[in-house]
This record gives structure tokens, sequence and C-alpha cells, in this order.
């Protein structure tokens, strides 16, 4: 009897160009945010793979927890904001030749009763597997349908956000899975907006120059929880005595390179 293994792999919002190369189908950007005002967007999605490969857009549901990790859900995330009913994609699903490219263009009609605030959903661009034309009559063969996801965000009416730094640890490579040295630190999140931004770590050593030791981008801290811990893989260790900055800054819209917080922690 043939079996069929049926493999779906997801990418979130935080994983590398590398990671989406090795899942043969990236998308950009790597996040969308519509503003009041704005009803559309517009993504591309790249075909990584060394052959014709078709691709299939869906929507989908994810719950963030403290840890930035993702569940995903089998309802919207706001019972409110049900972005199966109002979200458009043109095309849906389409072919593409080994490295060719396609835009999607997004469509959203938001409730006219639609409370105030920020909603998000995620948008999932799948390559559907090829199944080889080969005669097997006893077996096991790998029939992959493999994915990358991006978020939108929605914002509606008043929405205001600050976040803060907060429990700076550096930990020594003796003590970390990797080896390497790590910085870990809390990011704090008030109001009712996500935190959109990345995280970067700065060392300077009494009498030297400062330089960046550190950095983690598409930084989120999405309004489903008010703080999120994060692992920040440094290049070095920072011995000696000396400044360790971490500053948290705004990677969206009009305010993107402004800064919500910046910690200093002396050694």
């Amino acid at each position: 009897m043939r079996i069929i293994l049926t493999i779906i792999c997801f990418i979130l919002s935080f994983a590398f160009l590398s990671q989406a190369a090795i899942a043969r189908i990236d998308i950009v950007p790597r996040k969308i945010v519509l503003e009041n005002r704005e009803r559309g967007g517009e993504l591309t999605i790249l075909n990584l793979a060394g052959e014709e490969s078709t691709f299939r857009m869906e929507l989908v549901s994810f719950k963030q927890n403290e840890a930035g990790l993702y569940e995903e859900l089998d309802t919207p995330l706001n019972s409110a904001f049900d972005p199966s009913k109002i979200v458009r994609f043109s095309p849906r699903q389409f072919t593409l030749n080994k490295g060719g490219r396609q835009k999607v263009r997004l469509s959203l009609r938001k409730p006219a009763n639609l409370p105030e605030g920020e909603y998000r959903f995620h948008i999932k661009a799948t390559r559907l597997a090829q199944p080889e034309n080969k005669n097997l009559d006893d077996g096991v063969y790998m029939h992959a349908n493999i994915g990358v996801t991006i978020p939108v965000i929605v914002r509606h009416g008043d929405a205001q956000v600050s976040a803060d730094v907060s429990n700076i640890k550096i930990i020594p490579p003796s003590q970390t899975i990797r080896k390497r040295p790590e910085a870990h630190v809390t990011i704090n999140r008030k109001g009712n907006k996500s935190a959109i931004g990345k995280l970067e770590v700065y060392w300077k050593e009494n009498g030297q120059k400062e330089k960046k030791i550190g950095n983690v981008g598409h930084l989120n801290v999405f309004t489903d929880v008010e703080k999120r811990h994060v692992t920040i893989p440094l290049t070095e260790m920072p011995n000696g005595h000396g400044s360790l900055t971490v500053r948290y800054t705004k990677d969206s819209g009009r305010d993107k390179g402004e800064l919500y917080d910046e910690e200093v922690l002396m050694r």
C-alpha cells in the first residue's frame, strides 16, 4: 500500500531569510500594517524553489504568548473582526516559474460598527506539493505543502502604545544551549496597540567606542500579551568594565526609527 505523508511547515514573522530559503518560498514585506484610512495593501510572493510551483493564499489566526510563540486558532483572534468575511486576495492561487515572483493585492472592508482598536490576522502563502509521477506500488514518499506566514495589523480609530525594557541579564556561553553569549530582556507593552520594533544591544567598554553586539529584528509584542521575554544572541561577551545598552526602536509607519525605550546596564 502506498503511504502519503503530508507535512505543513510554517515560518512566522520573526523568521530569518535563510529559513525562508529552506522553505523555498518567501513573502515581502514581512508584515503589513494598515492604518486608519488604509483599505488595502500589497505583498510579493517569491518562488525560491528550483522548479515551477503553484501557490495558494490563505487567512489564518494566531495568538502570541509571552515567549513570542504562536498558537493557531480555529476562530478569529477577535470576534468583532472576522477576516474571512472582510478580506480578499487577488489572485488567490497562481503558478510561478523557477525564481518567479507574484504581486498579491489585499483588500479590506471594515464593518460599519467596528469598535476602535487594533486587529490582527495572518496571511499564509503555501507552496503546493507536486507529487512525482513514479510507479510506486509500495513504499513511502513525502508529499509536502510548505508555507510562509506573515502578520497583518489593522488599526481603527484611536490606538496608542508605549513599551519599555526591563530585567536585563547577560548569560555567558557556558550557560546557554548554543554555547554563545546571550542577553535576556523583557519588553513591557501598554495600550491598545501592538509594539512593533527591533531590539539592539550595544557594548561600550571604558575608554573604548560603543559597538553593536546584538540585534533582533521584527520584535513584535502584539495586543495578545502585555510583555514578552526575549533572548538576544550576542556576537561577544561584554567582559571588563563599561556600559551595556539595550534599545527598542519602532519599525513601522511614520514613527519608524523612533525610540520606545533604552536601558543601560553598568558592568
